[in-house]
């Protein structure tokens, strides 16, 4: 199934002293889909593709430590609420 799963990102900026580590939401998993747009000689099971995408998020924004006045110290990332 394709459901909202605990995610850990890592984010650096080279100019900034420190990595952050940030627990998030994401999609992980895998639901049926079919694509049948212009693929008239091909069987049923063939244009069947397993995906997993967000159907709602938000974004959040975490500051980097350690950056100098001239880096914007910011980071903005997806926590997923539904897929």
């Amino acid at each position: 199934f394709c459901i909202p799963t605990e995610y850990t990102m890592h984010i650096e900026r080279k100019e900034c002293a420190y990595c952050l580590t940030i627990n998030t939401t994401i999609c992980a998993g895998y639901c049926m889909t079919r694509d049948v747009n212009g693929k008239l000689f091909l069987p049923k099971y063939a244009l069947s593709q397993d995906v997993c995408t967000y159907r709602d998020f938000m974004y959040m924004t975490a500051e980097i430590p350690g950056c100098p006045r001239h880096v914007t110290p910011y980071f903005s990332y997806p926590v997923a609420i539904s897929c």
